[in-house]
């Protein structure tokens, strides 16, 4: 029994059965052609596979065309084995191809293709392709091969063994089963491990492929008198050849677009997952002290919310320890800040080995630390856990060459005993307070009788909270004078707070309180935006007034410090040169590389770096001239006393000159007579700052100054006397000298 193909001139292929036994017509492979049918093949699975994978690995949208690109390739691979294969096998008649149903085989080709890359995509990893599915898939390839044969549209019909095409469709449906398997297993692969499995899977789906078409071949029967209607049309030989050369640079370029596609993914996801170290580093250096990389106070004050909130629908307790350190800052002051920092390193290592589960410890403010301890506590084993960290505080620790021992003060309070969230963290402070009151090197546990005004502090923070949000806080400005003349050249902006029931609170009063509750950054960035918005004002009234607005040691180690900064200048579009920043000596002059950072980024931005309250700390000579510093204040501890007072005069003069010989100018500050001005002209000061001249003032005042002549009335006021005592001094007769012998 053979199956009969009617391929008559003018009709369609089809399949019946007849029984006949005509002698046959046998041709010859060619070994060159069948290597090069099984090189496309084998080409083809590669790049179908290369294909494939891409439909796993990118957005829907492009997964579709990256589908449709692999049924493409590997269909016309499919459909160029055929073509070649049949090219290899000569029979003696001269042949040719239909071209409609040639289209038509390649058609059907890539159609079966799509079936089998979208059933395989499809498929769960526990997964496999369904039998009846695969079958429908092997039974395409094999129909693929029909079409193919039929477009030499031969007469008589080509017949075909069933037992060898039942073979040939089973071997089909095989290969669909282990592609789809194929596909499978190369998503858990990566690499080299990738790299051979698609090789040796590419390698055994071509010789698979190609035992099909010539197990289709062996299976067809051509009739001994059998010709080709379709000798005429189109060559067999040059189709081929075109079809081979063509699907082999099809498959290549497959294979090309795909590697590409995959690495510029495998960047994306490079840059995406740095993007993702930048962001979690970003956030990490936002919720963590830097230096010991502890919670800070923002992350304390959310954990603090979180934990009360959970506690109290258990009905349970929760302690916050107040810890202080004692003798850390002589530490700072005489051996330097390099080893405070070792120490506070040293004791955040302490306190966190201390911890129990599910405690937690952060770092708010310079030597000082509170613990959050949640879980079944009460006074009196929040008293035990206090006294071990008085215990692990006060053991001595060597820094270097020097053995240093500090102590620790600690306050204990407990949620919801001795109030809410809030409130809490302010009784262990003032419970820290009494433990200092007692000696140090001990701990307390909050009562009401320590208050003394604890509720006052409270208080203020809240109304601090409140006037940032009510926009409370108001800027005045005092002038910086030139010595040699009495100019305007510059002013500092000073914060004051129009309280409504307070009325004007000096920040004496409220800027501690915003230090101690950690509001203090706020305020620091409200001074910025505000005086950045002063100097674009007065830039558009055609005039250039620097401003400098100070920064407190917690604003200057914000990591987004450079950042903000940036924005207030881009925001006010102003020039950077007019906004001045001064930083207090001892932040300054830390050696750390982070702060020495931050500064050069300051400077490369334009912005007026100035040292303030110089002479208050110790600073180090040779860090000084590396520092990227225009401007030097003398403090006014110094100036008060410079006229009457000798050492105090030697100081700033010996100050003045160090300044000078950096090329730094030199403001002082605290100036509020007339003989200070003159002694401070003679020693050479740059910029003059004082009540002598003028209170700190509103903005319109400023204006108002520049419009009058006070500044230089007083300028010359102060030159007057200065040449006044000159004279007095020139007509004070000298002592007589009397010559030796």
């Amino acid at each position: 029994m053979f199956i009969h193909v009617d391929s008559a001139a003018g009709a369609r292929p089809g399949i019946a059965l007849s029984m006949r036994g005509a002698a046959v017509m046998t041709g010859q492979y060619h070994p060159l052609l069948v290597a090069l049918s099984l090189l496309v093949a084998v080409m083809a699975a590669w790049s179908a596979l290369d294909l494939s994978q891409r439909i796993q690995s990118t957005d829907r949208r492009a997964a579709r065309i990256w589908l449709f690109s692999g049924a493409l390739v590997l269909g016309t691979g499919i459909w160029s084995v055929n073509f070649v294969g049949m090219l290899a096998y000569a029979l003696p008649m001269q042949t040719g191809f239909d071209l409609i149903i040639t289209v038509q085989s390649w058609l059907t080709s890539v159609g079966v293709s799509l079936l089998a890359l979208l059933c395989a995509s499809r498929l769960a990893p526990a997964q496999r392709l369904r039998a009846p599915l695969a079958l429908v898939v092997g039974a395409g390839v094999v129909m693929v091969f029909h079409l193919a044969l039929s477009a030499m549209r031969i007469e008589p019909a080509v017949g075909y063994s069933p037992g060898v095409l039942a073979l040939a469709v089973l071997l089909a449906w095989a290969l669909a089963v282990a592609t789809a398997r194929a596909l499978l297993r190369m998503r858990a692969l990566d690499g080299r491990p990738l790299y051979l499995f698609k090789v040796l899977a590419s390698m055994a789906m071509g010789l698979v492929l190609c035992a099909v078409h010539y197990l289709c071949m062996a299976a067809a029967r051509f009739d001994a008198n059998a010709v080709s209607l379709a000798k005429h049309e189109i060559d067999p030989t040059w189709l081929g050849l075109t079809i081979a050369v063509a699907a082999i640079g099809f498959t290549w370029i497959g294979s090309v677009a795909a590697l590409f596609d995959a690495r510029m993914e495998h960047r994306t996801r490079q840059l995406a997952m740095r993007l993702k170290a930048a962001n979690s580093e970003l956030m990490h250096a936002a919720l963590h002290d830097p230096l010991t990389d502890l919670p800070n106070r923002v992350n304390f004050d959310a954990a603090l919310a979180e934990a009360a909130e959970r506690v109290q629908g258990r009905g349970a307790r929760l302690a916050v320890l107040f810890v202080d350190l004692d003798g850390f800052k002589p530490v700072n002051d005489v051996l330097g800040h390099h080893v405070g920092d070792e120490v506070l390193k040293c004791v955040a290592r302490r306190l966190r080995n201390g911890l129990r589960e599910g405690d937690m410890v952060a770092r708010i403010g310079g030597d000082e630390f509170v613990m959050l301890s949640e879980g079944a506590i009460d006074a009196e084993g929040a008293g035990r856990l206090a006294q071990r960290l008085v215990d692990a505080a006060s053991q001595p620790m060597l820094i270097g060459t020097h053995e240093i021992q500090v102590s620790a003060s600690v306050g204990v309070a407990l949620f919801p005993d001795d109030g809410d969230e809030n409130r809490v963290l302010v009784c262990a402070d003032t419970a820290m307070y009494a433990a200092k009151h007692a000696g140090r090197n001990t701990w307390r546990l909050y009562c009401e009788d320590m208050d003394g005004g604890g509720a006052d502090i409270l208080g203020m923070q809240r109304a601090i909270r409140r006037a940032l949000d009510n926009d409370e806080f108001v800027l005045h400005y005092q002038p910086k004078v030139s010595a040699v003349d009495g100019e305007l050249r510059g002013v500092e902006a000073l914060i004051r707070w129009q309280d409504p029931e307070r009325g004007m609170v000096p920040p004496v009063e409220f800027i501690p309180v915003a230090e101690r509750f950690g509001l203090i950054n706020a305020i620091g960035f409200w001074t910025l935006r505000e005086a950045c918005g002063q100097i674009r004002s007065w830039m558009h009234a055609g005039r250039r007034i620097p401003v400098a607005v100070n920064l407190s040691p917690q604003q200057f180690r914000q990591p987004d410090l450079v950042e903000r900064v940036r924005a207030c200048i881009d925001e006010f579009d102003i020039d950077p040169g007019l906004l001045a920043l001064e930083i207090t000596e001892s932040v300054v002059m830390e050696s750390s590389t982070s702060v020495r950072r931050v500064l050069e980024e300051l400077k490369a931005m334009g912005v007026t770096l100035s040292i303030d309250d110089f002479g208050t700390g110790y600073s180090c000579l040779a860090y000084l001239c590396r520092l990227p510093a225009r401007q030097l204040k003398i403090d006014r501890t110094f100036v008060i006393d410079m006229d009457h007072v000798t050492e105090a005069r030697h100081v700033v003069e010996a100050v003045i000159r160090l300044a000078h010989s950096l090329r730094m100018e030199v403001v002082a500050e605290g100036v509020e007579r007339s003989e200070q001005v003159v002694a401070l002209r003679a020693l050479g000061c740059d910029l003059i700052q004082g009540y002598y001249f003028s209170r700190p003032v509103p903005a319109g005042e400023i204006e108002a100054l520049l419009h009058s002549r006070q500044l230089g009335d007083l300028s010359n006021r102060a030159r007057s006397l200065g040449e006044g005592l000159q004279a007095d001094a020139a007509n004070t007769p000298q002592p007589l000298e009397l010559a030796a012998g």
